[in-house]
């Protein structure tokens, strides 16, 4: 398989290399490309999702590292 770049100018794809394939030859285009609205929906979920959800792990790092905390500064 050999990838080819394309720019899509609206109605035909368009290699940015030249090619050397016969004319009228069929193939595959994959189009990668970030779904924005998609991404920041995942993003908005998880941010939901921890800050709602409680870890008590997560909890006492909290405490541990608090600059008012003595064992932040006497543990390793």
């Amino acid at each position: 398989m050999t990838a080819i770049q394309v720019i899509f100018d609206g109605k035909s794809f368009i290699p940015k290399q030249p090619v050397s394939l016969p004319a009228q030859s069929e193939a595959i285009v994959m189009i990668e490309q970030i779904d924005l609205v998609a991404q920041n929906k995942l993003d908005a979920a998880i941010r939901a999702y921890y800050q709602t959800t409680d870890d008590v792990d997560d909890d006492a790092w909290a405490a541990a590292v608090a600059k008012s905390s003595a064992r932040a500064w006497d543990e390793d």
